[in-house]
């Protein structure tokens, strides 16, 4: 991002703040699981720090159906960080051929000194100064077409 200098009503010089577009980008915005009723399903979600900033991220989830790792972490500048999504045995039938839920990854510049375990909900508070990314995944289970159907 160019970096924009602006002159207040007193002369002085300010840099604008940068805008949400340079947190995290993350890619996929929705990811698809087939409906399976054993196994564990895995995807990855990336996430891009194109910002010289080093970006704090923690990921919540509404419901205990899936497993996040790294659920929370530190972005350096340039980099990027892969979250593995799993889903857990899907033992209840679900009701309708396609079913949603949501994760939530939210993301703020952090301080370069601070380490993955020092992140805690509280570093996601905006407060003055502070500007707090939040994204939602959508995560769809597809159901398969019914076994008795022949092609």
């Amino acid at each position: 991002m160019d970096e924009l200098n602006t002159v207040d009503s007193k002369g002085g010089q300010f840099q604008e703040i940068p805008c949400l577009e340079d947190m995290l980008g993350i890619e996929p915005l929705e990811i698809h699981f087939p409906f399976k009723r054993d196994p564990q399903i895995s995807h990855s979600i990336e996430l891009t720090n194109d910002t010289d900033d080093y970006i704090a991220f923690m990921t919540k989830a509404r419901s205990r159906r899936f497993r996040i790792e790294p659920d929370k972490g530190i972005v350096p500048p340039g980099s990027k960080c892969s979250v593995t999504v799993t889903t857990q045995a899907q033992v209840n039938a679900l009701p309708n051929n396609r079913h949603k839920e949501e994760i939530t990854v939210l993301s703020t510049r952090v301080d370069g000194g601070l380490a993955a375990m020092d992140i805690t909900g509280d570093v996601f508070i905006e407060k003055e100064g502070t500007v707090v990314d939040e994204v939602n995944v959508m995560v769809v289970f597809d159901k398969p077409p019914p076994a008795d159907e022949e092609s």
